[in-house]
């Protein structure tokens, strides 16, 4: 069963872009360039070269399997002209995920990339995300195929990097969970029900729920609303040996 990842654009001057792409392939990155049926724009073109020096300020992606339900968003992104993460962007399945505005502004150059992931929703350990967004402005986003009772780290998926390597000396002031599965993180209470973040004497600075693909139709489709921002109260500092680790439990 195929899957297409759609992305929905808003530009400041109020104009709107168009973004599709039916080639992607579970647990990985792609990119979503301009696309759509019966709209009058050319397709197949990067996000900041269609829109150059347009400004993006609201946007989203949505996940959806041909002739089923169960393609779910595991995280989005902008990516700019020299490889770095501009933006983390939100998104969800087929059930609706809105157009939220970005935690800052993208001004479009040649360059500038929408790119997107999703996974297989299933009662099965699957990819486990976190888009963090920090104090400074800076957006990451952590990934890795979760493991059954097994405490396992989820790495930049940029660089590869751990989160304190990645985010040191940065602030964490809201971030978005996604974990694929119909029946949550910790069914049979061998994991943990939430991503966390140790330091480095394994002192516990935060843990959060990952927003799910709950098994809420009848004859066991899934629904995917928008993944939401999860605001702190109190922004979580963040160290250079810092560890973000999940740890599911079917």
């Amino acid at each position: 069963m195929a899957t297409a990842i759609y992305a929905f654009g808003q530009f400041s001057d109020g104009t709107f872009g168009s973004f599709a792409n039916a080639s992607v392939t579970a647990e990985t990155a792609t990119e979503i360039q301009t696309g759509g049926v019966g709209i009058n724009q050319a397709s197949g073109v990067s996000l900041g070269q269609a829109f150059a020096g347009k400004t993006l300020v609201a946007a989203s992606f949505l996940v959806q399997t041909d002739d089923a339900t169960s393609g779910a968003f595991s995280y989005g992104y902008i990516l700019g002209p020299t490889g770095e993460m501009l933006c983390a962007v939100q998104g969800g399945g087929f059930a609706g995920v809105g157009l939220p505005r970005l935690k800052r502004p993208v001004r479009c150059v040649p360059g500038v990339k929408f790119f997107a992931a999703f996974d297989t929703a299933a009662d099965a350990v699957g990819l486990a995300s976190m888009a963090a967004y920090t104090a400074s402005g800076k957006s990451a986003i952590f990934a890795v195929k979760a493991v059954d009772a097994t405490k396992t780290a989820m790495v930049d998926v940029l660089t590869g990097a751990t989160i304190g390597q990645s985010l040191a000396g940065e602030r964490i002031v809201c971030s978005y969970q996604t974990y694929p599965s119909g029946k949550g993180l910790n069914d049979n209470q061998a994991g943990n029900a939430g991503f966390y973040v140790e330091s480095s004497d394994g002192a516990l600075k935060v843990m959060v729920s990952p927003c799910v693909t709950p098994n809420g139709l009848t004859g066991g489709s899934y629904l995917q609303g928008a993944s939401p921002w999860q605001e702190y109260a109190i922004a979580i500092p963040i160290g250079q040996n810092d560890s973000l680790s999940v740890m599911a439990g079917l």
